[in-house]
């Protein structure tokens, strides 16, 4: 009986351990991801869910004081507009995108149109639209 305690209590330590080194690799990492967000990271395109159709014709990215962030050129889907493409995402004036757990940070969208064009702004630190 002493040695199916002592087995068990084993098992309880080894599994805290590792639930507790797990827990600090996470923390570690989405401290790491915040401290980009405002220094040098900026939203990969993949992150911006564009309608079926729509074409990327340009990436960029950008860093200033403050933060770096991705402009993405759009060619909206046929028989769209770039004001309907707008709309459709909801950067009127601004969209936010909720993180995930492996990835926490918010990415905030806005964007203008150009020609027959979207320009997309995607950034992990702009502050939220209040009217």
């Amino acid at each position: 009986m002493s040695t199916t305690r002592s087995r068990k209590r084993l098992f309880l330590i080894v599994a805290l351990v590792v639930i507790a080194v797990l827990a600090l690799l996470y923390a570690a990492r989405v401290g790491l991801l915040l401290i980009g967000a405002s220094e040098w990271d900026a939203p990969p395109v993949s992150a911006v869910p564009l309608p079926a159709g729509a074409e990327v014709t340009q990436v960029g990215t950008e860093c200033a004081s403050g933060g770096c962030w991705t402009l993405i050129t759009v060619r909206p889907p046929d028989e769209t507009t770039p004001e309907d493409l707008k709309n459709e995402l909801g950067t009127t004036p601004q969209s936010r995108l909720p993180g995930s757990f492996w990835d926490p940070r918010t990415i905030s969208l806005t964007s203008k149109t150009k020609g027959p064009f979207l320009v997309i702004k995607a950034d992990y630190f702009s502050a939220e639209y209040v009217p």
